[in-house]
């Protein structure tokens, strides 16, 4: 049984996903408080729409990058910057749980080569979705513990801002010259 080999990133690589996370967690309090407005109407919390624009970079950066764990290790990054700038006070440690499982979930749909057969747009926004989804699935068990109707609510405005942030990241891919290679 043949062992694909191990493709490693280069410094090129990790500055472009460091930055993206950087301007990822810059970019959510921006758009949170329009998000808010929406959100507070309908008595969710308001993450779930948010973080679908906030994690349009990771999916941006999984789709030109397409190594296994970009979005994984964006994750990490955004994790670890939410902990010591204490963003997440209530959340501690758990901290890296709810930033991994998104970049877990878009790197599954963008970089395991079992979704290539569809359109890289409809890839894109499914990423943003299942990132969301994942996300959301855990903070909804840890924090909130919403009833079934807004339960249902919180994750349908998650998906639709998930796959609104992964078409918006194709979008934003293809206005990239072909000569900016990552």
């Amino acid at each position: 049984m043949k062992t694909m080999p191990r493709q490693r990133f280069t410094l090129r690589e990790l500055c472009l996903m460091t930055f993206l996370a950087v301007f990822g967690m810059l970019f959510k309090p921006l758009v949170s408080p329009a998000f808010n407005l929406i959100t507070d109407f309908v008595r969710v919390p308001g993450g779930s729409m948010t973080a679908g624009f906030s994690l349009l970079f990771l999916v941006f950066a999984a789709a030109r990058i397409r190594k296994p764990g970009t979005a994984l290790l964006m994750g990490l990054v955004q994790a670890a910057m939410s902990l010591s700038m204490g963003i997440s006070a209530t959340a501690g440690i758990l901290v890296f749980i709810t930033y991994t499982m998104p970049g877990a979930a878009i790197d599954l749909i963008l970089c395991s080569g079992w979704f290539d057969r569809f359109p890289l747009k409809l890839r894109m926004s499914a990423a943003g979705a299942a990132g969301v989804l994942a996300g959301a699935a855990f903070t909804n068990m840890l924090y909130f513990r919403l009833p079934l109707t807004a339960f249902l609510l919180f994750y349908l405005l998650g998906i639709l801002s998930g796959a609104c942030g992964g078409v918006f990241a194709w979008h934003l891919s293809r206005r990239l010259p072909a000569s900016v290679r990552f």
